[in-house]
């Protein structure tokens, strides 16, 4: 209301009982505030920053009515403050004054001209002005000076083809009727002669279209080009594919200080301290280019890995500094049960002492923001300590402050001091938690700009840069709805008539302002109207700026700029493609020397399905990562779950305790002590294993009452001779009982699915029937070589109803012991086969037995020949 210069009495003319219950509310609201604010202003000796720039300008219309000497010239304004109107005003009333009206409109009829006014033609109603037309503000602005149109004289000669066109196009929609009468095909020829429309697939398709065509604009020596958006993603897109080039460019708007290195830096910094340090936040900050802790940044390197691979991937430790604390030091006592094959096994004394150090700075540099209560603290005194630890993590070995140098980093240091200064002022509080949010929104609007470079000949302009400047070529981008034109939105206090009757602008004239920018795009003599079919994965719509200038210029004619744009998408498809040669199934075919020797019966399974799993793992010795800060999930419960029952049956092997439940679930307490930092997953899984303690015990009894002996976790290894070498595979069995008759029954606890009797039998899942092998071999200590295999059994564990299962795989044709002397045979075959090097490890030889993503289909690329092969047995 002050912009518009309506006095806040006039809420009292507002009469409540005509609007509905909720603009009543908002009213009264608005009321209060009217009483509360001007009160609130004067305690503190401020005034409103509208209202102070109305008063300078009222002061400089009365200097210059007043003094009178020399001449007052005024260019580029529409005059569309009321303040600014007024000013205007005064210029044009002085005798050595003169406005320069940008894109004034001479060519529309009179007609027309008076229906964006709203003013009414004789003999017939009064029409609601056109707020959404490019012309109203300087149409409002001739009327308040007092000179019509006509009067106004033309400086330069515009480009008359060009200029009707974009005249019809805006034409007022009572008399639209008029397109067919006032252009000819000859003229909309003539104005499309230099305009080019791109209507690219996405957002990337259309920077990298428009990078062409700036570059190509500046071909010729001197030539001057710039791309005017109101999208600032697609700004910074272009600027990136300019770089393919390492065309300069200036971006007038620069960047918000919130992306820029420094701001990304004290972000983290904040988001990390005050949450706890969550994985993924951590690692953001470590890897920062701007963080030292003191050190040079390439000395953190090792400390930081090291970090990352013990601590940070898998499940989260604590919050905080203290919970990495707590994390190294079990991480230390826990190692040496870690798997082999585990990488976190190979991390040495020094690397984990590296990280210890890190660690130890952190909880020094972050202890600031870390070592606040809960409670609400006043915003300055939050800022001041995150500066602080700004200060402390990147400082390096010298005592430098890169994350203060530079153009952001002193408009961080800028930011800082202002926001404390401010937050002590207003004497806003909050709770820590909620600060992060807050600093990131403060520092939002500050816009850090890059030096300017005065060979650029490339310009990136806003909607308001562009003003007043001219160049031989305009881009203009973002030709949608919601960017260009911008999305009105309602205004959440006053409605749409309570607004017509106060006298301020309805939400349609951002639409107008919009529209005479986009007007004055099209005065260059050579114009290329970009957009993108896509945004963020969501069809958009095309700008109603230029869906209007399709429909004047006729399909022919339209089709015609289509294709001069075409040209343009095909140059930027044509950037990055490559010669498209179809991979085929990966197969590697690595030296004998190199293949491996050694496999336990749980590889052979994948050596049958995905054999480049064995080459990967075991040929390149690639051992995959878990992800950064990833939950405990359904291979830590079986873990969990198998650990316990293993140690269960492997301490009570010869006899079960008198309290056997008892005895069990103090194992698996043991075993669950990790979950103590994931109380939600302990919350599910435990009552699960009560549930399953209490089966298993139940089943182990009723069990042992027929078995002459119980072995649990028992190493098995039998050696395959080929030739100058030989091949040794290896087993740790879950169980071995041995019946009474002197045969054996090999059990396999399970707490997911077991394989189907289907698949043991084709012998794709050869775990049990090799395990047989090497026990009637004499792999496993203590059985004779000859022993006989009674049963091979499946014991599922889920913790549902039933809690447990017992399933025993049904050969039908034969018994475990032909079976077994089987299976070896055919490992034996396979195991001479990939003896030789012309045998490949191909990916994914059945996939249709894979039950889930492999641990190294990305390095076999599978997605991209699977696809390829699927196509090409399609097209077959």
């Amino acid at each position: 209301m002050t912009t518009r210069q309506v006095p806040w009495h006039r809420l009292d003319e507002l009469v409540p009982d005509r609007f509905d219950r909720y603009w009543q509310l908002s009213l009264r609201f608005l009321q209060i505030a009217r009483d509360a604010w001007p009160a609130i202003l004067a305690e503190r000796g401020l005034m409103e920053a509208a209202a102070r720039r109305d008063r300078l300008l009222a002061a400089e219309a009365t200097r210059l009515a007043e003094a009178q000497t020399g001449p007052v010239i005024a260019a580029g304004s529409t005059g569309s403050m009321p303040a600014t109107a007024a000013l205007l005003t005064a210029i044009a009333a002085l005798p050595n004054g003169a406005l320069v009206l940008p894109g004034l409109d001479t060519d529309l009829d009179r007609k027309s001209w008076e229906c964006i006014g709203g003013r009414a033609e004789p003999g017939h109603d009064a029409a609601a002005p056109a707020a959404g037309h490019p012309q109203f503000a300087m149409h409002m602005l001739l009327r308040r000076i007092g000179i019509d149109r006509e009067r106004v004289v033309g400086l330069g000669e515009p480009a008359r083809a060009r200029a009707r066109l974009v005249s019809e196009a805006f034409r007022p929609a009572p008399t639209t009727e008029l397109w067919t009468h006032r252009l000819d095909d000859r003229l909309i020829g003539e104005a499309l002669a230099g305009v080019a429309v791109i209507e690219a697939a996405n957002a990337e398709e259309e920077a990298n279209a428009i990078a062409v065509a700036l570059r190509e604009a500046i071909e010729a020596s001197g030539t001057r080009a710039a791309l005017v958006t109101a999208d600032r993603a697609l700004a910074r897109r272009v600027a990136a594919a300019l770089g393919r080039w390492n065309v300069a460019y200036e971006d007038s708007r620069g960047n918000s200080l919130r992306e820029t290195q420094a701001g990304v830096f004290a972000r983290l910094a904040a988001e990390a301290a005050l949450s706890g340090l969550p994985p993924v936040t951590l690692l953001a900050l470590l890897k920062h280019p701007l963080f030292r802790l003191g050190a040079a940044a390439e000395e953190n390197v090792r400390a930081i890995a090291g970090l990352e691979r013990a601590l940070l991937r898998g499940p989260a430790p604590r919050p905080g500094s203290a919970g990495l604390v707590h994390a190294l030091a079990a991480f230390r006592r826990e190692r040496g049960n870690l798997h082999p094959r585990d990488p976190r096994a190979v991390l040495t004394d020094p690397e984990l002492d590296a990280a210890g150090g890190l660690i130890e700075g952190l909880a020094a540099a972050l202890a600031p923001l870390e070592t606040l209560t809960a409670g609400p603290q006043r915003f300055g005194e939050i800022a001041a300590r995150h500066r602080q630890v700004v200060a402390a993590l990147g400082a390096d070995a010298a005592g430098n402050l890169p994350a203060f140098a530079g153009e952001d980093g002193f408009a961080l240091a800028d930011a800082f001091e202002e926001i404390a200064a401010r937050a002590a002022a207003d004497d806003l509080v909050l709770a820590p938690r909620d600060y992060p949010d807050l600093f990131r929104t403060a520092i939002a609007d500050r816009d850090v700009r890059d030096i300017p470079r005065s060979n650029a000949r490339v310009h990136i302009l806003g909607l308001l840069e562009a003003r007043l400047q001219s160049f031989d070529a305009v881009v203009v981008g973002g030709l949608v709805e919601g960017s260009w034109p911008p999305e009105t939105r309602s205004d959440p206090w006053l409605s749409r008539p309570m607004r017509q009757e106060l006298g301020l602008d309805l939400p349609e004239r951002r639409i107008g302002l919009s529209a005479h920018d986009f007007a004055q795009c099209l005065g260059a003599a050579k114009v290329v109207l970009a957009r993108a079919g896509k945004l963020g994965g969501a069809p958009t719509v095309a700008s109603r700026f230029l869906q209007r200038l399709a429909a004047v210029a006729g399909a022919a004619r339209w089709s015609e700029a289509l294709a001069r744009g075409g040209r343009y998408l095909a140059l930027a498809r044509t950037l990055d493609r490559a010669d498209c040669v179809p991979i085929k199934t990966p197969a590697p075919r690595p030296p004998r020397a190199a293949r491996p020797t050694y496999l336990t019966v749980t590889d052979v399974e994948h050596w049958l399905r995905d054999p480049y799993t064995i080459y990967a793992k075991h040929v390149l010795r690639l051992a995959p990562l878990d992800a950064v800060n990833t939950p405990p999930g359904a291979r830590d419960r079986g873990n969990l779950i198998h650990n316990a029952i293993g140690d269960f049956t492997q301490r009570f092997a010869e006899a079960l305790p008198p309290d056997a439940l008892a005895e069990l679930l103090r194992l698996g307490a043991e075993r669950f002590k990790p979950l103590e930092d994931f109380p939600e997953a302990r919350a599910f899984w435990w009552p699960r294993f009560l549930r399953i303690a209490a089966w298993f015990v139940g089943w182990d009894a009723v069990r042992r009452a027929g078995l002459a002996a119980s072995r649990a976790e028992i190493r098995g290894e039998i050696t395959i001779p080929l030739g100058d070498r030989s091949f040794r595979l290896a087993a740790r069995a879950d169980r071995i009982d041995r019946l009474l008759d002197g045969r054996y029954v090999i059990v396999d606890y399970k707490t997911g699915e077991v394989r189907t009797e289907k698949q043991v039998r084709a012998g794709l899942a050869p775990q049990l029937t090799l395990e047989a092998a090497i026990l009637r071999n004499g792999g496993f200590p203590e059985i004779d070589r000859g022993a006989s295999v009674a049963a091979l059994v499946y014991v599922q564990l889920k913790g549902g109803e039933p809690a447990g299962e017992e399933i025993r795989i049904d050969f039908k044709q034969g018994t475990p012991d032909g079976q077994a002397d089987r299976a070896l045979a055919r490992f034996t075959g396979l195991v001479a086969r990939f003896d030789r090097e012309d045998q490949p490890f191909r990916s994914l030889v059945h996939p249709m037995w894979k039950a889930r993503y492999g641990d190294y289909d990305h390095l076999a690329r599978v997605k991209e020949w699977s696809l390829t092969a699927a196509a090409d047995a399609n097209g077959s």
